[in-house]
């Protein structure tokens, strides 16, 4: 593991520009073997992890991330040894949002530089991002003003250019939910401020401009941010949660949408949602009175514990979950889903569904380590004298 050195005075400055947020956690996984965090504290200061399958590194605490966000950043991957980290400066910030930032790590090594990061523009509040396949990272996100807006790295550049952003559309007030099912195809949708219901639009490649236009698909009204899902080619599953906190779904099976459900619960946004094979789905929300984490899940069927039911899973905490789903293709009983949150002390915690039972059992979960342990490395001196912090370049 290599490291990389940054000013300790760089890094003070970061962390004296305090910015309160909801905390929040990031994830994804670019095989079997790897899964990355990066969770958002409350003071807006991003803090990294990740697993190799021996271990978690680092193995108590988390490295800080030199970077300083107003909302939860989002991370995709396109593939083995990538990450796309994007997220909103939190130091240029005005009355329209801030610019968006991206960092990437490739090669072994993060892009632009450990200390820097490319920025993008846009002036937006909140966003979203995917990827269809290899050089391709897309990302949409939400002006002050209720527009959508988009810009995809085509691995020859930023279309439709580095400070430019594609406008999509207006009148929505909920953060975009984005997915794609496969190369060439990404998929949009929102909450209409008008009536409140679910919006939708996509791209494809091939078709007429590339996109569709917006179809309103009712339901609601809704609060919150909606979230998208997809287990393959053809598939896709839509989230939203109602004016009682209840969870509503409806999906598209390839040639038809079906009606919209409720899943019941109370939920303080909409859970989140992931697929380890076709026809199975995870979900764990936040409760709306207590903060803790509920689970429901579909296995091709029927839904456990029931279609109105869910499972107490561990709490209280501060964040929303993030999961991540693994299944093992040599053994379908080793599957396994991931839950992570920001608890009340500011501490992320762990629990896993190891195809059978729960890790650790009953309502308990396994400590990774403080956020505020990112800002306490060690200090050292360099070749003149300065004093420096020592941190993780993977």
């Amino acid at each position: 593991m290599g490291f990389s050195k940054i000013s300790f005075s760089l890094l003070a400055a970061a962390a004296s520009t305090v910015v309160a947020v909801d905390p929040c956690i990031s994830t994804t996984s670019w095989n079997d073997s790897r899964l990355d965090l990066f969770p958002l504290a409350s003071d807006g200061s991003i803090a990294h992890k990740f697993w190799t399958w021996l271990d978690w590194e680092p193995v108590d605490k988390f490295e800080p991330f030199p970077s300083q966000a107003r909302s939860c950043p989002s991370v995709s991957t396109w593939g083995e040894g990538r990450l796309d980290v994007v997220y909103i400066n939190s130091s240029r910030v005005n009355s329209s949002g801030g610019n968006v930032l991206h960092k990437y790590f490739s090669g072994g090594s993060w892009g632009p530089s450990w200390e820097n990061a490319e920025d993008l523009g846009g002036n937006v509040d909140y966003l979203s991002s995917a990827s269809w396949g290899a050089n391709r990272l897309d990302i949409v996100a939400k002006a002050k003003n209720g527009s959508y807006v988009h810009k995809a790295w085509t691995g020859d550049g930023w279309f439709p250019g580095k400070a430019e952003w594609e406008h999509l559309g207006c009148g929505f007030f909920s953060s975009p939910a984005i997915v794609s099912w496969g190369i060439g195809r990404l998929d949009i949708v929102g909450l209409d401020s008008g009536n409140a219901s679910l919006q939708h639009k996509y791209y494809q490649d091939g078709c007429y401009d590339g996109w569709s236009g917006w179809e309103d698909l009712g339901g609601g009204p809704f609060i919150g941010n909606p979230v998208a899902t997809s287990w393959g080619e053809g598939r896709l599953d839509f989230w939203a949660i109602n004016s009682a906190g209840e969870l509503n779904h409806i999906y598209w099976d390839g040639h038809k949408y079906s009606e919209w459900e409720n899943l019941g619960g109370e939920f303080t946004d909409t859970p989140k949602v992931v697929h380890w094979k076709p026809s199975r789905i995870d979900i764990v929300g936040k409760g709306l009175d207590d903060d803790q984490y509920y689970g429901k899940s579909y296995d091709g069927s029927e839904w456990h514990p029931s279609g109105n039911e869910w499972h107490k899973l561990a709490g209280p905490f501060n964040s929303e979950p993030a999961l991540v789903a693994k299944h093992d293709t040599t053994n379908s009983t080793t599957d396994f889903l991931y839950v992570f949150g920001v608890d009340e002390d500011d501490a992320v915690q762990m629990k896993i569904w190891s195809g059978s039972y729960w890790q650790p059992e009953s309502e308990k979960t396994w400590l990774m380590g403080h956020l505020s342990s990112a800002h306490q490395a060690n200090l050292f001196q360099d070749d003149e004298g300065q004093s420096v912090l020592e941190m993780s370049g993977l």
